[in-house]
């Protein structure tokens, strides 16, 4: 079982460095030290309790939903492991120089345990595959591929423009939904100052001259007084809420419902179906091109793309396939394949270009989810402005109201 070493050294240049490294014992990490150079000094053990170790902390909190690496990570190692292995570099020293300029620590310290499980006489898909489900099936059968045709370097640069274009895609939906989110955020702080701080100040004066508050108004005050009352468990109520419902979203019926309901909604269903319709069509076609059977590719698919619907379309699929029949025929009629795909799946299947149809499909999907993105920024921007200034102003004549009725008093 592997363990975490926390070691001192000292480099050519006599400079002292440290960090971790994930080893089955020390000599491994004595050894993985002094492949990078270096000089070691002390290897210690961190024995942390398993509750409150990093690496638990981490995998608990990816069960919420939490990303231990982005696709930029991805796509930076296999963009450099690539050209070091056409440069002619064994993997090893490789992996031990990109663990070196690697910022992510816990993928660091994975690269770490990748390269002491190979020195180990681990292939390098196995010594991937050792590290708890922390990378992609996608890039571990990849790899696979690379290494049983021999083609790895070639292998791994195509992979990591599969993780470019991924990284890509979420940086437009990123690009697209951070202002209003912004707009929505500063419009609930300033919304909330209102309802907490000003509008009690109005509401004492106003019953000290027993004039009443209008409906609205008084709805507001209400509100203000229940978060003020319960400032201290709200938040603690939210984030358990918050905490459960990921939880339950990691249940079979929760998946399939939170699947249903984002293929549902106006727009944003639209836009998502187009997200894993190009997400399914790049996945497939890469592991196609990188030399992995029909059958095996769509298994894998299927795991990086995690859709409980798709699921069961792409069994439905494997199904087909075994029984002799086309790829295309079965996804006729699902709800995740739009007909343009289908028609490209159906063109590849024909002239034995599956690889390069998938590919284009994908290309078209997401150009289309961009094109979706920018008009829907450009729409939510001035309707969530416009919904933020009648709600205020509302808010604001609710106030004033009253005060004229004072002034008529006068």
């Amino acid at each position: 079982m592997e363990k975490t070493f926390r070691y001192s050294a000292l480099d050519m240049e006599g400079s002292k460095t440290s960090g971790t490294i994930r080893a089955n014992c020390s000599h491994a990490v004595s050894k993985v030290i002094r492949s990078k150079g270096l000089i070691p000094l002390e290897i210690k053990e961190e024995r942390l309790p398993d509750l409150f170790s990093k690496n638990t902390l981490l995998k608990l909190l990816s069960k919420v939903g939490l990303r231990q690496y982005s696709s930029r990570d991805l796509m930076t190692f296999c963009y450099q492991l690539s050209a070091m292995i056409k440069a002619g570099i064994s993997i090893i020293q490789a992996l031990n120089t990109i663990s070196i300029n690697m910022e992510n620590r816990v993928f660091k310290n994975n690269i770490n345990a990748v390269a002491t499980a190979i020195e180990e006489g681990s292939d390098f898909a196995s010594a991937l595959r050792q590290q708890d489900n922390f990378f992609p099936p996608l890039l571990i059968n990849m790899v696979a591929a690379g290494e049983v045709s021999g083609m790895l370097d070639t292998i791994m640069e195509r992979i990591a423009e599969h993780f470019e274009k991924q990284h890509d895609l979420e940086e437009k939906i990123r690009s697209a939904t951070a202002y209003p989110i912004f707009i929505t955020i500063v419009a609930m702080i300033a919304i909330s100052i209102m309802i907490i701080f000003v509008l009690p100040q109005f509401a004492g004066i106003f019953n000290a001259m027993g004039i009443e508050m209008p409906y609205f108004s008084t709805i507001m005050l209400s509100t203000g007084e229940f978060v003020i009352a319960y400032r201290y468990p709200l938040p603690v109520m939210v984030f358990s809420g918050i905490i459960l419902l990921k939880l339950s979203m990691n249940t079979k019926k929760g998946r399939l419902l939170a699947d249903y309901l984002r293929l549902s909604l106006p727009l944003i269903g639209k836009t998502y179906c187009y997200v894993i319709t190009a997400r399914f069509a790049r996945t497939l076609g890469t592991l196609i091109t990188g030399g992995v059977s029909l059958h095996t590719a769509l298994k894998i698919t299927d795991r990086v793309i995690d859709n409980s619907i798709l699921t069961t379309e792409i069994k439905d699929i494997s199904t087909a396939l075994n029984n002799g029949e086309t790829m295309a025929a079965p996804m006729t009629g699902k709800n995740c394949f739009p007909p343009l795909l289908i028609e490209m799946v159906r063109v590849g299947e024909e002239t034995g270009t599956l690889d390069q149809t998938l590919e284009q499909a994908a290309k078209y999907y997401e150009k289309e989810v961009s094109y979706i993105l920018e008009r829907l920024g450009t729409m939510l921007e001035p309707m969530l402005l416009l919904a933020v200034g009648l709600f205020i102003g509302i808010l604001v004549f609710s106030i004033l109201s009253p005060m004229y009725r004072i002034f008529e008093m006068l």
